[in-house]
């Protein structure tokens, strides 16, 4: 179980750091744009640190996502488009970097202190979650996905 939770305290990390210029796919005549709209924003400062994963082979790989950064302004609800991206599955991970110091931090023994998300709920906040656990199809010239920042301890 140790081993579990150290998998996902390193994978959020990675998401902080920027990745490729948008889009980072291939355009064809199948992109849409995607509206991510964050709920559960409890501080207007940090950074929220977005990645985007087309595959399970390529599933928090950074260097194989999309990774965008975008400043927090107000507390409440955040909205980010992320335009030019193929047709197709997906999973999102997120996490607000409240502190603005490049990673996600973590309590003493290695537990987020700071609120995350995935595109849907994870089945259990014990072990990292899976692709298909938190992936969803994008098909729409315009598609919106709600999350909700959370807490560890929520």
């Amino acid at each position: 179980m140790t081993s579990i939770l150290i998998q996902f305290l390193l994978a959020l990390p990675a998401l902080m750091a920027p990745g490729p210029e948008l889009p980072a796919f291939p355009l064809t005549a199948g992109d849409g744009q995607l509206i991510i709209e964050i709920d559960n924003v409890k501080e207007a400062k940090g950074t929220i640190w977005v990645g985007i994963y087309d595959s399970e082979d390529n599933y928090l790989v950074k260097e194989k996502a999309i990774v965008q950064g975008f400043k927090v302004e107000r507390t409440g609800a955040a909205r980010f488009s992320i335009p030019g991206l193929p047709y197709g599955a997906y999973a999102v991970a997120l996490f607000h970097d409240v502190n603005d110091n490049g990673e996600l931090d973590r309590n003493f023994f290695g537990i987020p202190t700071e609120p995350f998300a995935f595109s849907r709920p994870p089945r259990t906040k014990w072990r990292l979650p899976t692709f298909n656990e938190v992936s969803f199809q994008f098909r729409y010239n315009t598609q919106r996905l709600k999350v909700s920042l959370r807490e560890w301890y929520d």
